[in-house]
């Protein structure tokens, strides 16, 4: 007994690659503002500017710094400058969270006087949990159609 089965088809993969590039790009930079709103909760607050100057940073978009939120006396000016952000990296599908102030890292690592107070490393630790819901879910929108069969 022999079986002969034919499938034709259209091959498709040139547009399978183009959304799945708009997939991962759109997820990466959606893990990034996630870990940008934790790192905002979890940072140390005095004169609110370390919180306010974090910022995400994708190649050819990006946040800007916000407003501090002072718990104390507030210290010079009342805004961080919209200049002040991180540098996007140079790579596509590459997202950067971080702070651009100097004293950023003496917070994060702490020094030979001061404890660490870190806020990055943990807001992504608690983003990585929700990096697969996102990619699913971008990924049910994105191939929505083309799986139907209508795109």
């Amino acid at each position: 007994m022999s079986f002969k089965q034919e499938y034709k088809g259209v091959w498709r993969g040139t547009e399978v690659k183009i959304r799945g590039k708009k997939v991962v790009g759109k997820t990466i930079f959606e893990a990034g503002l996630i870990v940008e709103g934790n790192a905002k909760l979890l940072c140390p607050v005095n004169w609110g500017y370390l919180a306010a100057s974090i910022t995400t940073q994708e190649k050819g978009r990006g946040t800007a710094p916000g407003a501090p939120r002072a718990s104390g006396k507030p210290y010079g000016k009342p805004t961080v400058p919209a200049t002040m952000k991180i540098q996007p990296p140079m790579m596509e599908q590459q997202v950067y969270v971080g702070t651009p102030l100097s004293y950023g890292p003496w917070v994060e690592y702490g020094t030979a006087k001061m404890e660490p107070q870190s806020f990055l490393r943990p807001a992504l630790a608690m983003a990585q949990g929700k990096t697969l819901t996102l990619f699913v879910y971008n990924g049910r929108v994105q191939f929505k159609d083309f799986i139907r069969g209508a795109a």
